[in-house]
């Protein structure tokens, strides 16, 4: 259950240091789509917030589309501050933000924290729901094997479908992404 108001988390081009289709505004909203759709699923009820707002500025400080293990810092460094009062008018505490940090810095990188760590869940969610659309890439770059949740496998079908449907086209809101998935037969709440 979504239990926070996602309209305010509008995309808008200029947010993103680099201009893209790969990593851009749609992939964006699937992302963020993806997180609210694995974390119901799984029953990651306190870490969707954490993670949706994670999704947000995952890929905002790319600076190019190839390869890269330093976008996820400089996402938190550069993004963060941008997007820390959105986040806090959502219910996101300080913690949250620390979360939040953790979550954007490791989504770019293979390092896996700790279970045992009080934010892997959220870290876990953002690296499932960004693994999810790596479909645009090409079929083989999502590995499935590597996916934390068995609910995000259970996505992986319906997660091409959404690809393929949004593809090349304009989305403007969450609630757009929303209408397509639920055309999809996938509703996230």
């Amino acid at each position: 259950m979504i239990n926070f108001d996602y309209k305010p988390f509008l995309l808008k081009d200029h947010y993103f240091d680099h201009s893209s289709t790969l990593h851009g505004i749609n992939h964006t909203y699937r992302v963020m789509f993806h997180v609210l759709n694995i974390g119901r699923k799984a029953g990651l009820n306190h870490d969707i917030r954490l993670a949706f707002c994670a999704a947000f500025i995952h890929d905002m400080a790319r600076l190019h589309d190839s390869y890269c293990t330093e976008h996820g810092i400089r996402s938190v460094k550069r993004k963060l501050p941008a997007f820390k009062q959105l986040f806090f008018q959502t219910g996101i505490d300080a913690d949250g933000i620390r979360a939040i940090k953790l979550a954007v810095a490791n989504h770019s990188i293979r390092h896996e924290i700790s279970k045992s760590n009080p934010y892997y869940h959220t870290v876990a969610l953002l690296k499932d729901a960004d693994a999810l659309d790596r479909i645009r890439i090409g079929e083989h770059n999502l590995k499935i094997k590597y996916l934390r949740y068995p609910e995000t496998v259970e996505l992986v079908d319906f997660a091409k479908e959404l690809y393929y449907r949004s593809d090349g086209q304009i989305i403007r809101n969450m609630d757009e992404l929303i209408d397509l998935a639920v055309g999809l037969g996938e509703k996230p709440f």
